[in-house]
């Protein structure tokens, strides 16, 4: 009999019916609870919408922290996310010491990459608990790139509301294309994971580290440049195009134009790989060679979940040494319904070959070792602000925020086992129609595979639903139907714009981590370690007409 959720794991009660944060069960460094542990309840990315809201936001926000002033602690830090300021201010400990953990200060980032940071902030977030009069709420303002947080203090959600909104800027201003994924450098070549949550980014990403020639570079989120090559051999990112007719063109409409208007004469100003300004004639560009899409890092400190134990069990040490985000005690319930697992886990830490894991975590009592991995597995959002640097050598990670790996092959993964097909290599039209409808496991719709997007959930999703419905009706692909559609969302357009430019880099396939379904597999690390073996077979493939099923894929994997 199944157990009920609710007795898997256990969290400290709240101090107080008011206390939005407080300490955990002793586990890793330190470990938070939060009173919200997910997207809060309410939530308004549509905030200039609505005249005089933001006004009023900030002004709450304002009058809290002059009301309070010596009374409670106020923290302010910059930070630079891919080369834009962003400044947090707020009286959670808890999130001040994740921010500061999870990106680069402007020392840093000048000291990293050679290029100083911008002098005054491009985004601000008020992230404020113990307000009155307010309810545990989101808010974010596109026209002035403000985000205010009242009464919460997790960080999941924080975190992706700040990419978010720093992803606008970028995709606006300098055509850069901000993606929800994971990426591995193999053989020199970049791999990109674009995934809805739960079908297996950080596994597969994770997984090819273990093979030759692999660097890691992003668990969570890749920031993509797009190139043009000159004829002098240079990689180009424009900016900005004036054309002798007269026009300006900025951002992600630069590639397009050029395109479209092969023999216009003009000037493009432009960022090099190295991200120094370049002002070229139109005419330098050598038009007959295919885009190339160019992979940035985008944290320093890794927020990612502390169920990766269930499958680098490696991770472990460098886990339970780290700040925690609601770790749960888990129940002798769990503890009995996992025991399998639990002893897997155990023994492979036992037998790990990492220094640190051995000297800290192998010679602990049997019981207490599985209680601990246990723990960072029961709650499913639990999390580690995790430096990789003490899970891998620096030889095999990215340390430069600033260094580009070439994009080359993109998997989409998702995990549907009513589908026997499990890698394809995908048209433009179907690889846009998977990204317009992503689907998680539980069946819940994530629009270009991007929950973290600063848009208007609500009407993309009623744009798309209207589109899906035309298809449908006129006999035609949704990607065909979405190209004519005469009124779209300006967000939607920035975002497809960029995914085409993506297809046309690279050779984009369908993968489904289904492996299990196989009656030859005996157990899930089988299953990841055939779909890493997968994903190789597509790095090697040209074909792209290449389609493996549940039933010819090993034939596939022996040839």
């Amino acid at each position: 009999m199944a157990v009920a959720q609710e007795t898997l794991y256990f969290f400290p009660p709240a101090p107080s019916p008011d206390a939005v944060e407080w300490s955990g069960t002793p586990i890793g460094r330190s470990n938070v609870v939060t009173r919200t542990r997910s997207r809060t309840r309410q939530h308004n990315k549509m905030v200039d919408a609505t005249p005089g809201l933001r006004e009023r936001l900030i002004n709450s926000a304002i009058a809290h922290i002059v009301r309070h002033a010596g009374r409670e602690p106020i923290a302010l830090h910059d930070v630079v996310i891919h080369g834009i300021r962003v400044r947090a201010i707020t009286n959670s400990a808890h999130l001040i010491e994740f921010w500061r953990q999870n990106w680069y200060d402007p020392e840093e980032w000048q000291r990293l990459t050679g290029t100083p940071a911008p002098k005054e902030p491009q985004a601000i977030v008020y992230a404020l608990g113990g307000v009155e009069g307010e309810e545990e709420a989101a808010y974010y303002s596109r026209e002035t790139n403000t985000i205010v947080f009242f009464n919460t203090s997790y960080y999941g959600q924080l975190k992706s509301w700040v990419l978010g909104a720093v992803g606008r800027i970028l995709a606006a201003k300098y055509g850069i294309h901000s993606i929800h994924g994971a990426c591995v450098e193999h053989n020199g070549a970049g791999i990109l994971y674009i995934a809805p949550t739960g079908t297996g980014k950080s596994t597969s990403s994770y997984g090819l580290i273990d093979h030759p020639g692999s660097r890691f570079h992003s668990d969570d989120w890749v920031y993509v440049r797009y190139a043009r090559v000159t004829k002098s051999g240079l990689r180009l990112v424009p900016l900005q195009i004036q054309s002798a007719s007269g026009d300006l063109v900025e951002g992600f409409r630069c590639h397009q134009w050029l395109a479209e208007n092969p023999c216009s004469k003009g000037t493009a100003y432009c960022l090099d790989l190295n991200n120094q300004e370049i002002t070229v004639d139109l005419a330098e560009f050598d038009l007959s060679q295919p885009l190339e899409a160019y992979a940035y890092t985008s944290e320093k400190i890794f927020y990612l979940r502390s169920n990766l134990v269930e499958n680098f069990p490696d991770a472990a040490d460098a886990i339970l040494r780290a700040d925690l985000e609601n770790v749960p005690a888990p129940s002798p319930d769990f503890l009995e319904t996992n025991r399998a697992m639990i002893d897997n886990l155990v023994s492979e830490v036992r037998a790990s070959k990492n220094t640190g894991v051995q000297e800290r975590l192998a010679g602990l009592p049997e019981e207490k070792l599985r209680w601990l991995i246990a723990a960072l597995f029961a709650f499913d959002n639990a999390r580690a602000m995790l430096d990789i640097g003490e899970v891998l050598p620096q030889s095999r990670i990215f340390t430069n925020p600033m260094e580009p790996v070439q994009l080359t092959r993109v998997f989409l993964l998702k995990r549907d086992p009513s589908d026997s097909v499990v890698l394809q290599a995908l048209p433009l039209d179907r690889f846009m129609e998977r990204l317009l409808i992503g689907q998680t496991p539980d069946g819940r719709r994530e629009i270009a595979y991007n929950a973290y997007r600063a848009v208007d959930d609500a009407t993309e999703q009623k744009t798309i639903q209207t589109l899906e419905e035309a298809a449908a009706k006129d006999g035609v692909t949704l990607y065909r139907e979405f190209l004519r559609a005469p009124l779209l969302p300006d967000s939607l357009i920035e975002e497809f714009t960029l995914f085409r430019y993506l297809y046309e880099a690279t050779l984009c396939y369908d993968c489904n981590t289904i492996l299990q379904r196989d009656p030859l597999i005996s157990s899930k690390k089988e299953a990841v370690r055939l779909t890493l073996q997968l994903v190789l077979r597509g790095c090697e493939n040209r074909d792209r007409n290449l389609t493996l099923t549940l039933e010819n894929y090993r034939q596939h994997l022996r040839g």
